[in-house]
């Protein structure tokens, strides 16, 4: 009796308490991610192959677990990489190149020289 008042486990539970399937994917994917970048630093700061190899494998799980779950996504029409696409390479160009120039900047005033009247090297700027 009191298992059922404590934690409500009757049948009248209202939707709203209820994840939907889109929300519980979405942190199936952001828990992936989570475990691949722990993955990352236990294959960065192995101290034995072993260790190391298997830390890559369960990392390459997570990758694929994930990549699932984006399928899953794009075919119910949740995620369309395509229309976020446009943007994100605009974001990612204007963040290389703000990253560009200030290390150019800092580099120059490393070495005791100053970046005033030079050119911007763009050779390594995204189209």
């Amino acid at each position: 009796m009191a298992f059922n008042r404590r934690y409500g486990n009757n049948t009248t539970t209202t939707s709203r308490n209820r994840l939907s399937d889109r929300d519980m994917i979405v942190d199936l994917i952001n828990t992936e991610k989570h475990l691949s970048h722990l993955y990352e630093h236990a294959i960065m700061e192995s101290s034995s192959s072993m260790v190391h190899n298997t830390m890559e494998e369960f990392q390459h799980d997570e990758h694929e677990n994930a990549y699932t779950l984006y399928n899953v996504m794009q075919g119910r029409g949740w995620y369309n990489p395509a229309g976020a696409g446009q943007e994100q390479r605009h974001n990612f160009k204007k963040v290389m190149t703000t990253t560009k120039m200030n290390n150019n900047r800092h580099y120059n005033n490393y070495n005791g020289t100053s970046t005033k009247g030079k050119s911007y090297d763009n050779r390594y700027q995204f189209t």
